[in-house]
């Protein structure tokens, strides 16, 4: 008895100077010793000072500190080692404690008392259930954003899925075993080929895993899914983990597909009734090249109207049939335009309107000399976006239209900007001005064509075209082209 005693006060010396409450007693619940953290707590929560040889029934049951030792000591002397948790509120803190209970034996193997040791584990809790908190809310935002999170170790082959992840690609956790090979046969067998090289191409250069491609679940449903990852490597630059992320993309794609096909069978129904109406404007304009002028004033005024309202039907199918051919720019014949030769060209395409309103057209393109797409598109931008500067000149001030090109991020910028009379500008007038018969404002003639063609050939290059305009300050386009 005396050596074991010995042994446990030795095992209390050792966490001495710690904070971990540490005492021991033998098989009848007496105290056989003690640390000094025992004293402190045993002397705040009971007012006295703790004896060797005292019973500690009475302190576990009137101590809110030591309330759940005693079933934790029976379970010690009955062989069973153990550990719980206690959690205690007192003057609005809360503080959760870890007891743990070993009984200690003589040399025979007979249990002879129990020690116990107290650890404060409040942080411990606390950054658990912070980052089960955290755990939680991601995974509410990838359910509801429908993306999962994913990591393939190289090495091992293994890849962890997030749980949300399971569910975009239809398996089940615990019944399938993700790895590199299991993937591909998830993949739609077509899509195969493009996602090995994408992933090829991030892992040998440290670029960006970005990708769209199908996968076939659920015996034969397609999704798809938008794939991106980020390769990682170790010391000697060898790659050993890829992560990512994968988002279900389906009803994005199919929303998009479904508008491509109504856009096409749009385009084919004008075709069609261009086609359809062109034979009878053409009889329509012929009877009246045809109609002998001047016998009936009447017949004359109908005649008339009949052919003007024909010739503008005309034009507006010529004007359809323009606008779709530019929609359907073949992009293989983009190529590398020089900004200074498209000025050329429209200097001299606008020579007269320059001289007769004394305009002046300054140009800066030392950012960007160049851009891809079609010169004859840029000539037609350019030519209609500086006859509007001029159209819209101040009363009494000569234009000053200023052209420049500046490199940004994501690609190039061109501005034109004047000093001509601008409109109070709406969201709803700049949506106006660009559609097809829109115009800048209703005190010129003309058809507003200019403008409406001007957007669609930027787009038609993948670019995108904004105005800016203050009443008496001038109008700026800005149009934006990706790299």
């Amino acid at each position: 008895m005396k050596t074991k005693q010995v042994r446990v006060q030795n095992t209390i010396e050792i966490v001495e100077d710690g904070r971990d409450v540490v005492w021991a007693m033998d098989k009848d619940f007496h105290l056989t010793t003690f640390n000094h953290s025992f004293r402190e707590k045993f002397k705040e929560e009971l007012g006295s000072e703790p004896q060797v040889g005292m019973n500690l029934r009475p302190v576990y049951k009137e101590s809110i500190f030591f309330s759940s030792c005693a079933k934790g000591c029976e379970r010690a002397l009955n062989s069973n080692a153990t550990t719980a948790k206690h959690t205690v509120e007192q003057s609005g803190t809360t503080r959760v404690n870890e007891f743990a209970f070993q009984p200690y034996m003589d040399k025979s193997g007979a249990i002879m008392g129990c020690c116990i040791w107290q650890k404060d584990v409040t942080q411990e809790v606390e950054n658990i259930q912070r980052l089960e908190e955290s755990e939680k809310k991601y995974g509410e935002v990838q359910e509801i954003t429908n993306v999962g999170h994913w990591s393939w170790d190289m090495l091992k082959n293994e890849i962890t899925w997030s749980d949300q992840l399971f569910s975009i690609f239809g398996q089940v956790p615990g019944e399938f075993e993700a790895t590199y090979e299991a993937l591909m046969e998830i993949i739609h067998p077509e899509d195969r080929q493009i996602f090995n090289e994408d992933v090829e191409r991030c892992i040998k250069k440290n670029v960006m895993h970005d990708i769209v491609h199908r996968i076939v679940i659920n015996e034969g449903e397609v999704r798809y899914v938008h794939q991106k990852g980020k390769a990682y490597y170790d010391e000697e630059k060898k790659p050993y983990r890829v992560s990512g992320t994968t988002q279900d993309v389906t009803k994005d794609v199919q929303a998009n597909q479904q508008i491509v096909q109504q856009n096409n069978e749009l385009q084919n129904f004008v075709r069609i009734i261009s086609h359809n109406l062109r034979g009878p404007i053409s009889n329509l304009l012929m009877l009246s090249k045809i109609y002998e002028w001047g016998k009936d004033e009447e017949n004359d005024d109908i005649v008339r109207k009949i052919e003007n309202t024909t010739e503008a039907l005309d034009q507006t199918i010529k004007d359809l049939n323009l606008s779709l051919s530019m929609k359907n720019t073949d992009k293989e014949r983009f190529r590398q335009v020089r900004l200074a030769e498209v000025i050329k060209d429209v200097d001299v395409l606008l020579s007269e309107e320059v001289s007769k309103t004394q305009a002046v057209i300054r140009t800066d393109f030392s950012q960007v000399e160049s851009i891809l797409g079609l010169k004859s598109y840029f000539v037609n931008i350019f030519y209609n976006l500086i006859m509007n500067s001029i159209k819209y000149q101040q009363e009494g001030l000569s234009p000053l239209i200023t052209i420049f090109s500046q490199k940004v991020e994501d690609g190039v910028i061109l501005s034109i900007s004047d000093n001509g009379i601008g409109i109070e500008l709406t969201p709803e007038k700049e949506r106006k001005i660009f559609d097809m018969y829109g115009r800048l404002s209703g005190t010129t003639d003309g058809k507003g064509l200019g403008l409406y063609l001007v957007k669609t050939q930027v787009e038609a290059m993948d670019g995108k075209i904004s105005v800016q305009s203050t009443k008496g300050d001038g109008t700026t386009f800005t149009m934006h082209f990706p790299k």
